[in-house]
C-alpha cells in the first residue's frame, strides 16, 4: 500500500487523543494515521490539549499497547514541546509590551515548576479559540513576550515543526476549532509551505437533518472560512452533495471515506437472535428505538435479545424503559468495552438507530466481520456504506419497520448468510488502500494549487 500519497512531510493535528474519550472520532484519527504510515507517509500526530506531561505519556503508552500508535514519539503535544524546549515559543513571541486582558490566566509549568507560558481562560465563549487575548510567554521567571491568542500559539508551533522540512508540509487538520484558528487573520503568518487538508467527522445540520436544515453556530462559522483550506475531506458523497447544494462549489472538497477494517478471522459463532448495538447511551443514538423495536419483535421472535455496548447518561432511563416494556430480561447493558471482538463474534445482527452520523465506523466494522447491518436511513453514512450490500436500510425513525426488518434477518438464515458474505465483500472493496488513494488525490490538488490565505 506504499506510495499512495504524494511525497511530503505529514502532520495530523487533533485537539486531543485520549483513550476511551470522544467515541469514534479518536479511533478514526489514530486509524487514519496508521493507514497513512502504511501508505508511506510516516505522519506525526499532534495534539493541543494542555493536560500534564505525565498524562500525555500514559496516553501514548496506552495507544501503543492497543496497537493504534506505532511508538510513543509518534504522538507529540504542543505543551509538552513547550515544557521540554520553549525556544520556538520565545522566538515567535512579540517582545513589545504585553496587552492587558480581561481574562484570568492559567500557567503552564515545566518539570522544575518554572512557568513557561500563560493561557487566557476564556470562559463562556464558544469561540474562545479565536480570542485575541495574549498568550504570555515567560523567560527566567517573568513574562517577556506574547503571542496573539490561541491562533498565534498554534501557528507558532506548526511553523516550528515545518521549519526544517525540505518538502511540502501537509497538515491534516482533524478539528474544526483548530482549523478555524489556523486560517484566521493575524500573526505569526502560517509558513507558506504548509498545506491544510481539513477533515470532517460529523453531520453539519440540525434536526430535521435535511440538506437545508439549520446549522449550529460552530458549523456556520466554519463554513465562512472553509474556502481558505487547501482541501476539505467529506466522508460520504451524500454529505458532499448536500454541502455543494447549500453553499455552491466554493470549497475545494473531496470524498475520503473511512476504510473498513480488515480483521483476522475471529472465529465467529453468532448467537441466533442476538442484536448488538455499539454506541454511547445518549439521545442522538436513539437506543430507545432499538428497545421498542425489540419489544415488538419478540411477539414473533422469542429468541431475539439486545446487547448494548457503551455507556452514558441515559443508562438508567433506558433500563427503566426495558422494564416498562416487559423486555428487561432480553436487554443486556454491557457498559464500555475496549475490546469488542467477542461482541462481534457473537452478534447475529447489528442495529444503528442514530438521528445522524458522519460515517459510523461501527457499520464498517460490522461489514468487515460479516455481521449484517440494519440501520435507519439517516444522514450520513449508512446509505453510502451499504451501497455494495451487507445490510438493510429502513425509514428514518420508523420503529415498526426496524422491528420487521430485524425479524426478517434473524428469521431467514439464508438471508442472514447472504448479507454476511455481501458485507465481507463490500468491506474488502472499501479497504485502507481505497481510502488512501482518495486522500492522495486531495493532497496532490492541495500541493499543486494552494488556497488563498492571508499572508500567503
Amino acid at each position: 500500500m506504499t506510495d499512495l500519497l504524494p511525497d511530503a512531510h505529514y502532520l495530523v493535528l487533533a485537539s486531543r487523543l485520549l483513550p476511551d474519550r470522544d467515541g469514534g472520532f479518536t479511533i478514526s484519527v489514530l486509524r487514519r494515521a496508521l493507514d497513512m504510515a502504511e501508505a508511506g507517509a510516516g505522519p506525526l500526530l499532534l495534539t493541543i490539549d494542555p493536560g500534564e506531561s505525565e498524562d500525555h505519556d500514559s496516553d501514548r503508552i496506552e495507544w501503543v499497547r492497543r496497537g493504534l500508535l506505532s511508538e510513543p514519539d509518534a504522538l507529540r503535544n504542543l505543551f509538552d514541546d513547550a515544557r521540554a524546549d520553549p525556544a520556538w515559543l520565545r522566538a515567535a513571541a512579540v517582545s513589545a509590551p504585553i496587552p492587558e486582558a480581561e481574562w484570568p490566566y492559567r500557567p503552564i509549568t515545566d518539570a522544575s515548576g518554572a512557568t513557561v507560558l500563560e493561557l487566557p481562560v476564556v470562559s463562556g465563549d464558544p469561540a474562545w479559540h479565536l480570542t485575541e487575548a495574549p498568550v504570555r510567554i515567560w523567560t527566567d521567571g517573568e513574562p517577556t513576550g506574547w503571542l496573539p491568542g490561541y491562533a498565534g500559539l498554534y501557528r507558532a508551533w506548526i511553523n516550528a515543526l515545518a521549519a526544517r522540512a525540505d518538502k511540502p508540509v501537509v497538515l491534516v487538520c482533524e478539528a474544526r476549532q483548530v482549523g478555524e484558528a489556523l486560517v484566521a487573520p493575524g500573526e505569526p503568518v502560517l509558513d507558506p509551505r504548509v498545506r491544510i487538508v481539513h477533515t470532517t467527522h460529523a453531520c453539519h445540520v440540525l434536526a430535521p437533518f435535511a440538506w437545508d436544515s439549520p446549522m449550529d453556530a460552530a458549523w456556520e462559522r466554519w463554513f465562512t472560512v472553509a474556502d481558505r483550506f487547501d482541501a476539505v475531506l467529506w466522508l460520504t458523497p451524500s454529505q458532499q452533495r448536500d454541502v455543494e447544494r447549500r453553499v455552491g462549489r466554493v470549497i475545494r472538497s473531496f470524498v475520503v471515506p473511512h476504510p473498513a477494517p480488515q480483521p483476522e478471522d475471529v472465529g465467529a459463532t453468532p448467537v441466533i437472535g442476538r442484536i448488538v448495538m455499539l454506541n454511547s447511551l445518549i439521545p442522538r443514538k436513539r437506543v430507545d428505538h432499538a428497545i421498542r423495536a425489540l419489544a415488538a419483535l419478540r411477539a414473533t421472535r422469542r429468541e431475539a435479545h439486545l446487547h448494548v455496548y457503551g455507556d452514558g447518561a441515559q443508562r438508567a432511563e433506558l433500563e427503566q424503559l426495558a422494564a416498562d416494556l416487559g423486555v428487561a430480561d432480553a436487554v443486556v447493558f454491557q457498559g464500555h468495552a475496549p475490546d469488542t471482538s467477542r461482541a462481534w463474534a457473537e452478534a447475529d445482527v447489528f442495529v444503528l438507530a442514530s438521528t445522524n452520523e458522519g460515517q459510523p465506523l461501527v457499520v464498517l466494522e460490522a461489514l468487515g466481520v460479516g455481521v449484517p447491518v440494519v440501520s435507519y436511513d439517516m444522514p450520513y453514512g449508512p446509505r453510502d456504506t451499504l451501497a455494495l450490500g451487507g445490510g438493510r436500510l429502513v425509514g428514518d425513525g420508523d420503529v415498526d419497520a426496524l422491528a420487521s426488518t430485524l425479524a426478517e434477518v434473524i428469521g431467514d438464515r439464508a438471508l442472514r448468510e447472504r448479507l454476511s458474505h455481501e458485507g465481507r465483500a463490500a468491506a474488502a472493496e472499501m479497504d485502507a488502500a481505497a481510502s488512501m488513494r482518495a486522500m492522495g488525490e486531495a493532497v496532490r490538488a492541495a500541493i499543486e494549487e494552494p488556497a488563498q490565505r492571508a499572508g500567503r
